[in-house]
């Protein structure tokens, strides 16, 4: 009998030993590795590792830094995994500080992490610390630890910066659909239209999936309908020549006019008429290509 309890204790010490422990996934000094994909419409900056996955930085033209972890077999449990700023293990004596805890989902995309503290992330890597998520695992009690290595990050940096100054000043979602508003009988386009005329303009000449371009004129319901379809018809024209002035080839470009006839908000109100006066540009583009490194991210937005 005491043989047998001997035996079922020292199995159950290896039970709650292997249950206690903390599983880290990281690289050392030697083999971290970081890998840059740009282009004008993002910067993609990614640190391999081992076992687990991937830690990504994505700065998307006309969008802040964000940080992302990129596994194919998510270990930690849904809830909140705290984020610190550790030492590596070669700079020891250095001082941890606490981030706060971010959300971890169970998806490919387990953490993602907002603009300003993706922004510290960088900038404590930088200084050669290491970010590290931890959380309790999805099964038994183990601990998940994901550690970014600060080893090999400042020549890497340099590149990112190299692309960040080449990004776009907008992406597809930000342009994909834009109004420009008129005054009251008005057809001239201001300062701050031809701003953002000019970034639309940019876009698409540096996209080659961008195949269509709708111009849409309209008016509000004051005045005589063949007024407003005249006046939706130069309020049109006038984008379309701003475009073409910005070398967009007026073969994409699809011009239609319709008055009054397809208001956006009610024509009892000013606002109601402000919003109704208006040209809309819709820009068509081929889908993505699922290879593209630039179209595989999360939805941030969920």
């Amino acid at each position: 009998m005491a043989n047998y309890q001997r035996i079922l204790f020292f199995f159950l010490g290896l039970i709650l030993a292997v249950q206690g422990q903390t599983i880290t996934f990281t690289t050392g000094l030697n083999d971290t590795e970081w890998k840059l994909v740009s282009s004008p419409f993002g910067c993609l900056f990614r640190q391999n590792i081992p076992l687990y996955g991937s830690g990504v930085f994505f700065r998307e033209a006309g969008e802040d830094l964000l940080f992302y972890l990129e596994t194919d077999h998510n270990q930690m449990r849904e809830g909140k995994a705290a984020l610190v700023v550790e030492a590596p293990d070669w700079k020891a004596n250095a001082l941890t500080s606490d981030l706060g805890y971010v959300r971890v989902r169970d998806t490919r995309y387990p953490v993602v992490v907002e603009s300003i503290r993706s922004d510290r992330m960088m900038a404590e890597l930088l200084d050669g610390m290491a970010p590290t998520f931890t959380r309790q695992a999805i099964y038994l009690s183990d601990r998940i630890r994901v550690r970014l290595s600060p080893a090999q990050f400042k020549p890497y940096y340099e590149q990112y910066l190299a692309c960040v100054s080449g990004l776009l000043p907008v992406n597809y979602d930000q342009i994909k659909r834009t109004n420009i508003y008129f005054d009251n009988g008005q057809d001239e386009l201001d300062a701050a239209d031809k701003r953002l005329l000019n970034k639309i303009a940019t876009y698409i000449l540096t996209d080659t999936r961008v195949i269509n371009i709708y111009i849409d004129g309209h008016t509000d319901d004051r005045g005589s309908r063949y007024e407003n379809r005249r006046l939706s018809e130069k309020r049109a024209d006038l984008v379309q020549q701003y475009l073409m002035s910005r070398n967009i080839d007026v073969g994409m470009m699809i011009l239609n006019y319709h008055g009054e006839r397809y208001p956006v908000a009610s024509n009892a109100t000013a606002a109601g008429r402000a919003k109704n006066r208006r040209v809309s540009i819709r820009i068509e583009r081929i889908m993505d290509d699922p290879d593209d490194p630039m179209a595989r991210h999360p939805d941030f937005d969920e």
